[in-house]
């Protein structure tokens, strides 16, 4: 009994130096969020934010696209959120709605906070005039000191009609997951993500994929070598200590042969590198002789006092770039530029305004 016991509490010391590893869902955020793809306009912006207190703002957002079939937009936003609680809509003028909230079962206190505990129920839904494309996702999740837990259900019905093989019983469709994200040690944590799609009676597709996570000790940043005039301190963002400093990150689904790897690294508190690989390996068969590709891309993101620039290259051949800026208090300018080498240089540029009040 005695050699249990001290088994087990070796075990919770060790539990005990764990850090937690994040979601699945976000393993690659680090490194897909310095890449200008997810900031890009294509066309022009206008937003205009009104800040209506400190939980409660509202948005009114003009887009013109660069394509001339596509007609200009209006999209009216609003958002509430406090402690344990965040809702945000936005309605454009052809009268579809996206819609998100979240709510925090664990009341954040600085422990927990600080231990990254937390319960958090999240619904989206996007409800269009032409009703094929409304969706609505349902999730639940877990965040523990060393793991993570995510339930997710996208469009399920719980009565739909019934399948071919059983005509007397309703049917289940939807599409159904099921993530768990454990660190093992200090710098090594291992996931498994399950996934059941059924958007009809008679299709059933499940499939399992597989993540890999290291993120060293993090290291000692540089300061600034330089300062703005007349500042004695730095002008960027504090960062943790107990952050990570570089991450790498890897997932596999093996039934559709699909392998994303990333890598993530700060340099100082201005300039953050990443690069990311994308392949898809399917074998060979009688009927089908299979794939090999792959996409790699690589990139950067620095701040300046005033700026933040982000930069990409693909192996496609396509290069991008994002400039967010700001002019005054309340009023920022974004300009990003795309050209794809692969189509004979084509590209495309977008500009914007954000005003704040």
């Amino acid at each position: 009994m005695s050699l249990l016991q001290e088994i087990l509490d070796k075990l919770h010391a060790a539990r005990a130096e764990l850090q937690s590893p994040g979601t699945y869902e976000g393993l690659h955020r680090e490194a897909t969020g310095i890449f200008p793809v997810n900031y890009m306009i294509d066309g022009a912006k206008f937003d205009l934010t009104s800040i209506h207190s400190q939980n409660f703002q509202t948005t009114h957002s003009l887009e013109w696209g660069s394509n001339p079939q596509k007609p200009a937009s209006y999209n009216f936003g609003a958002m509430f959120g406090t402690n344990q609680m965040a809702l945000h809509g936005m309605v454009d003028g052809q009268g579809n709605l996206r819609a998100r909230g979240q709510y925090n079962w664990i009341e954040q206190t600085e422990e927990q906070q600080e231990q990254k505990f937390s319960s958090i129920s999240k619904i989206q839904a996007q409800l269009a005039t032409n009703s094929p494309q409304s969706a609505v996702v349902l999730e639940q999740e877990i965040t523990g000191k060393d793991y993570s837990i995510s339930l997710k259900a996208v469009n399920a019905n719980p009565a739909d009609v019934p399948p071919s093989w059983a005509p007397g019983q309703p049917s289940v469709t939807g599409i159904f997951s099921a993530s768990y994200l454990q660190s093992i040690t200090k710098s090594i944590a291992l996931g498994v993500e399950w996934t059941l799609q059924r958007p009809y009676p008679d299709t059933i597709e499940p499939a399992t994929s597989f993540a890999f996570r290291y993120a060293p000790p993090p290291s000692a940043l540089p300061l600034p070598t330089t300062l703005p005039a007349g500042s004695t301190e730095s002008p960027y963002q504090p960062v943790n200590p107990k952050d990570p400093t570089e991450i790498f990150t890897a997932t596999y689904v093996p039934a559709a042969g699909m392998l994303h790897s990333s890598y993530w690294r700060k340099l100082n508190q201005r300039l953050e590198v990443g690069t990311e690989i994308q392949c898809l390996l399917t074998p060979f068969s009688k009927g089908e002789p299979g794939r090999r590709e792959a996409v790699a891309s690589i990139g950067f993101k620095l701040d300046t006092v005033y700026a933040t620039i982000r930069a990409a290259v693909e192996t496609t051949g396509k290069i991008a770039t994002v400039l967010e800026e700001k002019i005054a208090p309340g009023l920022s300018f974004q300009l990003n530029g795309e050209i794809d080498y692969a189509k004979g240089g084509a590209g495309r540029v977008g500009f914007g305004f954000t005003f704040e009040q």
